[in-house]
């Protein structure tokens, strides 16, 4: 890791309006982000990590704070600015089905991505499609196979191999292995794990389990109520907690003893 963070968060805020008046998404959040580090992002639902995320990709809008990628303000980028630089920072949603179109092939899935940020002049695009497929452990022959046709585990890589299309320097995993049962969970951060190792990525990672995210990441940032409540080395926040949400996520989780 450099010095120099790759994320720079300050002073992120977002709130909602309900009927019943303003509802706060994100209240005054600020963290760094390395090279080649996981944050895990923890907290009850509600708690705003979701909201976090959003506007990280900039899917939602803050009202007000700053955030930095690579020394650039992400959030002044220009509409045709931010599409020139969208794959520098990708998403991997909870629900892999929900995520793509299940008629779609996989190779037309995977195809999307470095036709719309031109990673690859069209002639070449079957040879990276397999690449991509055998960076997730997955056959390149599986191209051809649609969406729907696989298995839940199968399809998480392939999303994960949708990210990696655009040669991004962050990944956001929003729940990204929560709806996986535990083997395949579990060969899903090993294979993210690999990839970090091998390829310098940074993730954010955003979960509710406390287990799961100590094994992921480096650093932990607990959220309640829209704030960062406490953050450290995960190994610190799991065995010793300072905030009552983080005393209260590490108590339901009896298997981290």
């Amino acid at each position: 890791m450099t010095n120099a963070a790759l994320l720079a968060v300050r002073n992120l805020a977002k709130t909602y309006q309900s009927r019943g008046g303003r509802v706060t998404g994100v209240a005054d959040v600020s963290f760094d982000l390395h090279r080649g580090e996981t944050l895990g992002l923890v907290g009850p639902s509600g708690s705003g990590k979701s909201t976090l995320a959003r506007v990280l990709m900039r899917l939602t809008e803050p009202d007000s704070g700053t955030v930095h990628l690579d020394g650039e303000d992400w959030l002044a980028l220009s509409a045709g600015a931010l599409r020139a630089r969208r794959g520098t920072i990708q998403m991997v949603f909870q629900d892999p089905l929900a995520a793509f179109n299940p008629r779609a092939t996989i190779g037309g899935a995977l195809a999307d991505p470095l036709r719309i940020h031109a990673v690859v002049p069209r002639t070449e695009r079957p040879r990276r499609i397999g690449e991509l497929l055998e960076r997730v452990g997955l056959p390149a022959a599986l191209a051809k196979r649609r969406i729907h046709e696989v298995s839940g585990g199968q399809r998480q890589r392939v999303a994960i191999a949708r990210a990696l299309a655009t040669n991004p320097r962050l990944i956001v995993l929003d729940e990204a292995v929560s709806a996986l049962d535990v083997s395949v969970r579990g060969k899903i951060l090993m294979l993210l794990a690999e990839l970090q190792a091998r390829e310098g990525l940074a993730y954010i990672f955003v979960g509710h389990d406390l287990a799961v995210v100590r094994v992921i990441s480096h650093r932990v940032a607990v959220m309640d109520k829209g704030r960062i409540v406490e953050t450290g080395p995960v190994t610190d926040v799991v065995a010793d907690p300072q905030s009552e949400t983080g005393k209260a996520l590490v108590a339901a989780t009896p298997r981290l003893f």
